[in-house]
């Protein structure tokens, strides 16, 4: 069993399987800079594995602490419904296993300032523009 907080980083999914390598990839970053965190995905539409198969493997690997992070842009139903009945499942599973849920991608200050930079890029890229001038 670790002590040590792993991650779950729950998206929608999507028909298109290319589409998905997006939330693997963020993990993927995420793995190379917390380096002693275990980072799993999980998708509740869409995608494998599921929240259940992703949450159940956590646990068989000794994960008794778990942050699960909605990779969501909007507050809808999966990050204010869907996400907290499955975490509320979880927990009645797993009644050793503490979870919490983090804020929705979104709503992070952070992304602001993404923004910002993929405006820029498009703008100078379009030669409309240029960063030195703002």
């Amino acid at each position: 069993m670790t002590e040590y907080p792993a991650v779950l980083i729950v998206g929608h999914g999507s028909r298109r399987p290319q589409a998905v390598d997006v939330l693997r990839d963020a993990a993927l970053r995420m793995r190379q800079r917390l380096v002693n965190t275990r980072v799993d995905v999980a998708f509740l539409e869409h995608g494998d594995p599921n929240f259940a198969t992703a949450l159940a493997s956590c646990y068989a690997a000794g994960v008794r602490r778990l942050v699960v992070i909605p990779f969501f842009l909007l507050p809808g139903v999966h990050v204010t419904a869907d996400l907290p009945a499955e975490i509320a499942s979880a927990r009645r599973r797993f009644p050793g296993l503490q979870i919490v849920q983090a804020d929705f991608l979104g709503g992070h200050p952070a992304l602001g300032e993404v923004l910002c930079e993929l405006f820029l890029d498009a703008a100078e890229a379009s030669q409309w523009l240029h960063r030195k001038s703002i």
